[in-house]
């Protein structure tokens, strides 16, 4: 059996050490002190203290998840630290000991009524959370619940959370008491969602989960949850139109206006022509991609400022067919682990939003 990290400080002193990495990390700090070096690895420890307490929710998912859909895709990931510190850098009022997703584990399901009968069993027969079973490990506390498919985001977001709390049946185990651990529950069209998002994200560097970038981008993916929360038959996202006529003449403008098809076929390319490349020893990729026939161009640089005049050289040059991203090599490795079915789900989501724009009918 693996050694499972314990952690080794107390509360206050994880809250301090993220607090203390606050003003380094936005600033990206070049220079690393023995109080910085400290506080970085009172943050990995905690971090990291969080994989077995994980494997015991992954457990109980993947129990429950076969027994609404025995081909459920279910997944886990420990939080990034860079997405750790982006965390607490943009809610300073959070506490790094509070923070609930450090673990995290997914089940992605056919549709909303399936995802719907998951959720019922870490439910009780009254609607109540209960204790969910036990596994060799420990067992799974449920503390509350997020639905945001009754209740979506603003920025179209729909699924539902779970944050549970690790209890340990063996006494050796008891150092991991009260961690907690987010579950979340989609649908296939919700995850499909999510990963555009994430897509976007990752090649225009626009914050989209969190309300920054670009305006007309946020409110596309509000149009788009709405339009596919239509065809779940759920709640439609709060300040879009509630009539479909109206709501599809506006997603389409916007999918005009950014050329969606063309960005998101073109990024897929790239991201499956990449790994046949030598690209291990650059830090940027300045893609070139042309939205009128989608062919892409990828050219590496270790250095940022060479990269910088590269893709100023062609924004000057105003060619509204070409559309040139400048992507850091290690964001592109993560949205490749944190969603393995990356070329499936853009396609999904292409498809659905051709669905939705009654162009495949």
């Amino acid at each position: 059996m693996a050694e499972w990290i314990q952690r080794e400080f107390g509360k206050g002193e994880i809250d301090r050490a993220g607090e203390f990495l606050i003003p380094w990390w936005t600033t990206r700090g070049a220079v690393t002190t023995e109080e910085i070096g400290h506080a970085f690895y009172v943050v990995h420890n905690w971090r990291t203290s969080h994989a077995m307490p994980l494997l015991t929710f992954r457990m109980g998912l993947s129990k429950r998840a076969g027994r609404v859909q025995s081909d459920a895709l279910v997944a886990q990931r420990l939080k990034r630290f860079s997405s750790v510190m982006d965390k607490l850098a943009r809610e300073r009022m959070m506490k790094l000991s509070q923070m609930q997703d450090l673990g995290g584990c997914r089940a992605i399901l056919r549709d909303v009524k399936t995802v719907d009968r998951l959720y019922q069993l870490y439910r009780g027969p009254q609607g109540v959370f209960e204790l969910g079973q036990q596994d060799l490990f420990g067992s799974e506390g449920v503390l509350k619940c997020y639905d945001y498919i009754r209740h979506p985001k603003p920025d179209g977001y729909r699924g539902i959370h779970v944050v549970g709390r690790y209890r340990a049946r063996l006494a050796k185990n008891e150092p991991w008491n009260g961690h907690r651990i987010e579950i979340q529950l989609r649908s296939q069209l919700q995850h499909a969602w999510a990963t555009a998002v994430e897509t976007v994200t990752t090649f225009t560097r626009h914050r989209l989960k969190f309300g920054a970038g670009s305006e007309e981008w946020r409110r596309f993916f509000a149009l788009m949850g709405s339009a596919l929360a239509l065809r779940e038959g759920t709640s439609l996202i709060e300040g879009t139109p509630n009539a479909e006529s109206e709501l599809i003449m506006e997603l389409r403008d916007y999918t005009k206006l950014l050329k969606v098809r063309q960005r998101l076929a073109g990024w897929a390319r790239a991201l499956r022509t990449l790994p046949r490349r030598n690209v291990t020893k650059f830090k940027w990729l300045l893609m070139v991609l042309n939205v009128t026939d989608t062919t892409i161009k990828v050219t590496g640089f270790s250095d940022r400022s060479e990269a910088a005049n590269a893709i100023n050289d062609i924004e000057q040059q105003k060619r509204e067919d070409l559309d040139a991203v400048l992507v850091w090599v290690g964001s592109v490795r993560d949205l490749k682990v944190a969603y393995p079915n990356y070329y499936a789900d853009t396609g999904a989501f292409i498809s659905a939003l051709n669905q939705a724009l009654r162009t495949d009918r």
